[in-house]
């Protein structure tokens, strides 16, 4: 079987094709757009988008409510960039709403939030000792991935953040538990961080696979 990207939290997912429910005066359609644009999954978006709204009937009735449910469905379908807004917000929604949402149970909502505001990789539902990858990126260009080399020589640049060499150009690794960002960024080997910086994942790589895995971070 050939290994491809992937995140590991959404491993089992059911392949559904969701109906976006209607909200008066908010264009759900649009948003859809938005995500799929700033590289988010489109249909994952609209499953926690229903899931929020079955569990909780009465979010529709607020735009405001609306607001966090939108912003943490695009984090969960994967746009990177507003992670911080969807931490931010997610206190507003109630277990059952935003359990449904992210695939936890109404109990563990707390805890993820809690987890998350120090470690972006932090799933209450991941055993503690596991050394599963939570991510594979990349990937070869002729298997739907975006490298026509193997990733080598992985440099940190800060929590989630790394850079590789693949062929004679850098590429930065931007990641989360439930999403990534991929972009080439020239020749040059960025200065290694402070070693007082906090890491909860490190990027691994092989020379046969096109693919980095990101793992929990184990100290040298």
């Amino acid at each position: 079987m050939i290994a491809r990207a992937h995140h590991s939290v959404n491993e089992g997912d059911v392949r559904s094709e969701p109906e976006l429910p209607s909200v008066p005066d908010l264009d759900l359609a649009s948003s859809v757009d938005n995500v799929a644009h700033f590289g988010g999954d489109p249909r994952r978006y609209a499953l926690a988008v229903a899931a929020a709204l079955r569990a909780a009937p009465d979010l529709a009735r607020s735009r405001d409510a609306m607001f966090a449910v939108t912003s943490v469905a695009a984090w969960r379908a994967g746009v990177l960039g507003i992670r911080a807004d969807a931490l931010a917000r997610l206190p507003q929604l109630s277990p059952d709403a935003g359990g449904a949402m992210l695939g936890l149970p109404p109990d563990a909502l707390w805890a993820f939030g809690s987890g998350q505001a120090f470690d972006r990789f932090y799933w209450p539902l991941r055993a503690v000792d596991s050394w599963q990858p939570f991510a594979r990126l990349g990937g070869f260009t002729g298997l739907g991935g975006v490298w026509t080399f193997p990733p080598t020589a992985p440099v940190a640049e800060g929590p989630g953040r790394w850079t590789v060499a693949v062929g004679p150009v850098r590429w930065r690794i931007e990641a989360d538990l439930f999403g990534h960002a991929l972009d080439p960024v020239g020749p040059v080997v960025p200065d290694p961080p402070s070693a007082s910086e906090r890491y909860t994942a490190q990027v691994v790589v092989r020379p046969t696979s096109f693919l980095a895995d990101v793992v929990p971070w184990r100290p040298t």
